[in-house]
């Protein structure tokens, strides 16, 4: 008896370690097959989030005017020396670096009214010196807004000005944004940004054909 029972108990050892060997397999396995998952669902979230941005970029690619104007204004306001809610401010038309001080286009324009927004959005003071003293009736339309020096204001107290420079790039244009004391000339703040050239050429003049349109050398010569 006494053999029999020291041979049952290598029997049961051996039994014992092959069990427990059994399920120590199958739960590896099944916590393998668990990883798997895991692994597929992040990665299915992965590829989610990756077309969701690649998405957003996009739509911010050729977004309008006003989203790069934001950008630049970010940067102006982080600039800025001691910023008051108190001075008054005109916002002028963008001009071309390499062209004439004294004129512009569509985009140069718009560049102007962004600014405006922008910086009235900020909390300082915004003088809009084309607003006239009187509103002009007409058959067509009843109107405020003049570009007729002599039926605006010539005492407007502005003490900045905000304005600033463009140039013509392959791909778009680079915007240059500054503010200026209109009495000393130091300039308070400055910044730059890039718009591409999908969305300068998105816009259109109300008349006619559109407006803006990057003509680069390689275009003009063709």
């Amino acid at each position: 008896m006494k053999l029999i029972k020291l041979a049952a108990i290598p029997l049961m050892c051996f039994l014992s370690t092959s069990c427990s060997s059994w399920f120590s397999s199958d739960e590896q396995v099944q916590e393998m097959q668990a990883t798997d998952s895991s692994e597929q669902a992040m990665g299915s979230v992965s590829r989610f989030n990756n077309q969701r941005m690649s998405d957003i970029y996009k739509r911010v690619e050729v977004g309008d005017v006003n989203h790069y104007v934001q950008g630049i204004m970010q940067d102006l306001i982080a600039n800025m020396d001691n910023p008051e809610s108190t001075m008054d401010i005109g916002v002028t038309s963008f001009v071309y670096l390499d062209g004439s001080f004294d004129e512009t286009d569509l985009l140069g324009n718009q560049l102007s009214e962004s600014f405006m927004h922008e910086l009235h959005q900020f909390g300082l003071n915004v003088l809009d010196f084309k607003s006239s003293d009187f509103i002009r009736v007409t058959p067509t339309g009843d109107f405020n807004f003049s570009r007729d020096y002599e039926e605006l204001n010539p005492d407007m107290p502005v003490q900045y000005v905000m304005g600033g420079t463009m140039v013509k790039h392959q791909d778009g244009v680079i915007v240059n944004a500054r503010m200026v004391s209109i009495n000393t000339k130091k300039v308070l703040s400055s910044a730059q940004g890039f718009i591409p050239a999908s969305v300068v050429n998105a816009l259109h003049r109300s008349q006619g054909n559109p407006g803006i349109s990057l003509k680069f050398k390689q275009s003009e010569k063709s």
